[in-house]
């Protein structure tokens, strides 16, 4: 894990948030060569010139080769303010996998993207099988300096590692579409149906029609299990916190929905420490509300972008903590949901 904590160190703990692309691409190279790689020895081409076709050329960042295999995996580089979920990316990066013959590539940015080729799945183009936050302790971190360091890489493991990734997605899918489903309402109507079939083996109808009659049967939320899937006060500054905006929640938009809702939440201490801490934390946010951020962050984090979170912030326990705004409510993208559940867990 120190050799994951030292990449988190060089690629993202220690840089300035306007690092340009460049100097970020050096960074790279030096975790490459931290993972056993050299670019001395022709094991890291950088930004090799490509002949492809009579009149074209492509110069991908970092392409990782061995004497023995030739070309192994292809590397990415975008400046990491930005934001590397962007279909312009990753189609770069599918077609340099594509010409260079490689099945496996990375973007790496303000987190680690790996992509391996969509034929290993019976799928075009190249699929994503991991996304890595620069989080110290992260057990993903480790993985990485396991299959991607020079004295381990392997491309049969990695193929079985995206295979175990494609599996716990597709259990967490299938997680969230049941619970979905049974919350939905129409299996209460077949809880009650069962049970009085049931019951008729021991009473009259009469009876069981009674009791159903002032007996509420459905299938609600456990607030206290949350399902595990491979997973001092300091000067406060002068703010113009979100605290005390008088706004109802009927029919809001998701964004001021989760602002209100949120500030209620802090306004009667229905958040404990352990919670704020997770919040802070982009894996728990992806999972919990299936959003791209963390769902707090203090100004000084290395997560905070003012175009990614609102303005306000809350005052928690003597702190400042900014709530991202990156909220949406589209038949492709619903975060309400996730949202909804979590906040009736907190309110309990």
């Amino acid at each position: 894990m120190e050799k994951w904590n030292e990449l988190c160190y060089m690629l993202s703990e220690n840089i300035p948030s306007n690092m340009s692309e460049q100097l970020f691409e050096l960074k790279v190279i030096q975790a490459f060569e931290k993972l056993g790689w050299s670019e001395y020895n022709n094991e890291i081409i950088v930004r090799e010139s490509i002949q492809v076709g009579a009149s074209n050329r492509i110069s991908p960042d970092l392409v990782l080769k061995s004497k023995e295999l030739g070309n192994l995996f292809v590397v990415e580089v975008k400046k990491p303010s930005f934001e590397i979920d962007n279909l312009t990316f990753k189609g770069q990066l599918s077609s340099y996998m594509g010409i260079m013959r490689v099945d496996v590539g990375i973007l790496i940015g303000n987190k680690i993207q790996l992509f391996l080729d969509g034929r290993f799945f019976k799928e075009n183009g190249i699929i994503l099988i991991d996304e890595i936050d620069f989080e110290r302790d992260n057990n993903k971190g480790l993985n990485f300096v396991k299959l991607f360091s020079k004295e381990n890489y392997n491309r049969e493991k990695i193929e079985n590692y995206a295979k175990e990734k494609t599996l716990e997605s597709k259990e967490i899918e299938g997680f969230k579409k049941l619970k979905n489903q049974l919350l939905s309402g129409n299996y209460n109507e077949k809880i009650v149906t069962y049970l009085k079939t049931e019951l008729l083996k021991e009473y009259n109808e009469n009876i069981i029609d009674k009791v159903f009659q002032i007996l509420e049967v459905k299938i609600a939320n456990n607030s206290n299990i949350f399902p595990l899937i491979n997973h001092e006060r300091k000067r406060i500054k002068k703010y113009n916190t979100f605290e005390n905006v008088d706004i109802s929640t009927k029919k809001l938009p998701i964004g001021q929905y989760v602002r209100k809702t949120f500030n209620d939440l802090v306004s009667t201490n229905s958040i404990d420490k352990s919670e704020i801490e997770r919040l802070q934390q982009g894996s728990y946010s992806k999972l919990t509300f299936d959003i791209q951020f963390p769902f707090l962050a203090k100004e000084n984090s290395k997560y905070y972008e003012k175009i990614r979170y609102w303005k306000n912030p809350y005052h928690i326990d003597g702190e400042f903590y900014f709530v991202t705004s990156q909220w949406y409510e589209v038949p492709a993208n619903n975060d309400r949901p996730y949202y909804e559940e979590w906040l009736n867990k907190m309110k309990r």
